[in-house]
């Protein structure tokens, strides 16, 4: 009994690339609580679903973030971009946009 104890423990903490599942005929999908505590989904939260090359795609929110974040660092747009920056930016271009279209 405790091994299978252990192992259910490393599966919580490494849990296996690949597990079955299973999807209910409404469409939903019940994720492990290995994969959900894994990356930090104990209580549920956010996620942002992708199709990738045929295969169904799933990350948190925080790590969407997290990569755009990393992203913009390597572009080296952190320093020289903001919010504040490209809405201004943008407020120009949309009163050019409605001069030039006032003259024609």
């Amino acid at each position: 009994m405790a091994a299978r104890r252990k192992r259910a423990h490393d599966a919580t903490t490494n849990p296996p690339a690949s597990l079955r599942g299973h999807v209910s005929e409404a469409g939903r999908l019940s994720l492990p609580v290995e994969l959900r505590r894994a990356v930090g989904l104990e209580r549920g939260g956010p996620v942002r679903i992708e199709l990738v090359d045929g295969a169904i795609r799933i990350r948190t929110m925080k790590e969407v973030k997290d990569r755009i974040r990393a992203l913009a660092r390597e572009s080296g747009l952190t320093d020289k971009a903001s919010v504040a920056d490209f809405l201004g930016w943008r407020e120009t271009e949309r009163s050019s946009e409605a001069k030039a279209a006032g003259k024609r």
